[in-house]
């Protein structure tokens, strides 16, 4: 009997290890991960929530800077908009002490083929603005605005990394406008990399099926450190063209063309997100079914992908649905279809309840880091 109880126990210390390699659960991870403190809404409590999300359950906050660019007080030196101070010192107060930074900044606006606007909610006379706004992305005055605003970001914030370009890929560029945004991340980055040169700095691209997307992706690798990634799949990934978001149905090799197209540089998935319900936008011709079950299956997707391939990053947009904000900008008159893409994305639904997504991002979480 003896005999047959140490044979079983030698048998269930050797089966694991007998497992195929992929399918043995990864104990470590290779990357930080975090989320942005973008509130459920826009109140103090949800606030405090989302910063409690960040002190307790992550090890890298993304502070998210794309609301435009104060250029006139950035290219002469002026003082700063006091919104803006007053944005920066409330992020820094909120983080807990030993928390990493991402500083993730645009120099596009929203529709991500155009120069940003004006930093918002700064008195300035029409004609600063229209000034602005007519100068060519290359111009020498646009640069050094924005290489002085970044400046500011990262003297304030000690970041570890900066994506200095979000979302810069985008399939609708038109390529006499592609040009001059190209060679205004070239003049960045060399000014970035020469001022700052232990901090890696890189360009996130959106990640879609494009032959333009991918194109304009590999323009850009010579102004980058990493392969930045920005995936919202839900919207328009080729497997869920009739409405079906599963991730298991995705078109083979769906992040790994962007990730091959430098894979010496490391990996770093910038912002990313999934629907746990359904996203019905008809402005935008969305009719897409989303559940809590796929989700998870996607978190926990690229998750393992980053594992794989030792990515450096893993930012989750938002812990928390919003359709408390989005119904506060509806009565502002603020609200954009555009906000509804990612309202529903929380690892958090609307009323705080846990998704099967948040067990499993503090699975993830709770391995040891190790680059």
């Amino acid at each position: 009997m003896n005999r047959f109880i140490h044979t079983c126990i030698f048998l269930l210390i050797l089966l694991p290890a007998c497992k195929k390699s992929g399918d043995l659960v990864p104990q470590t991870r290779s990357f930080y991960m975090g989320t942005t403190p973008w509130p459920a809404d826009f109140t103090a409590g949800e606030l405090d929530s989302a910063y409690k999300f960040i002190n307790e359950h992550c090890d890298i906050v993304s502070q998210h800077f794309d609301d435009g660019i104060p250029y006139e007080e950035a290219f002469y030196n002026r003082p700063w908009p006091a919104n803006l101070l007053q944005d920066i010192q409330t992020r820094k107060t909120r983080v807990a002490a030993g928390k990493k930074t991402f500083l993730s900044v645009s120099a596009l606006a929203l529709t991500r083929v155009n120069k940003a606007e004006y930093y918002q909610n700064v008195p300035v006379t029409d004609s600063i603005r229209n000034y602005w706004r007519q100068q060519p992305f290359d111009n020498s005055k646009v640069v050094t605005a924005y290489i002085n605003y970044i400046s500011l970001l990262i003297d304030q914030f000690q970041p570890l990394y900066v994506n200095y370009g979000v979302e810069s890929n985008s399939a609708l560029w038109n390529a006499a406008q592609f040009l001059p945004y190209k060679n205004f991340l070239a003049q960045v980055y060399t000014q970035l990399k020469a001022k700052y040169p232990s901090i890696p700095f890189f360009i996130s691209f959106m990640v879609d099926e494009t032959a333009e997307g991918f194109n304009n992706a590999g323009q850009l690798l010579a102004y980058t450190d990493f392969t930045g990634l920005s995936a919202y799949p839900y919207t328009h990934v080729s497997s869920s063209a009739n409405g079906n978001t599963d991730p298991k149905l995705f078109p083979a090799g769906f992040f790994e063309r962007f990730i091959n197209l430098a894979p010496a540089k490391p990996l770093a998935f910038a912002e990313t997100g999934y629907i746990a319900e359904d996203l019905v936008i008809p402005a935008y011709s969305l009719n897409k079914q989303g559940n809590a079950t796929w989700q998870k299956e996607y978190l926990e997707m690229v998750l393992k992908l980053c594992n794989d391939k030792k990515a450096k990053l893993f930012i989750w947009f938002c812990h928390k649905d919003y359709d408390a904000g989005n119904n506060t900008l509806r009565s502002l008159g603020l609200y954009q279809d555009l906000f509804g893409l990612w309202e529903d994305t929380g690892l958090k639904d609307e009323n705080g309840r846990e998704r099967p997504a948040y067990a499993s991002w503090l699975q993830w979480m709770a391995k040891n880091r190790v680059p």
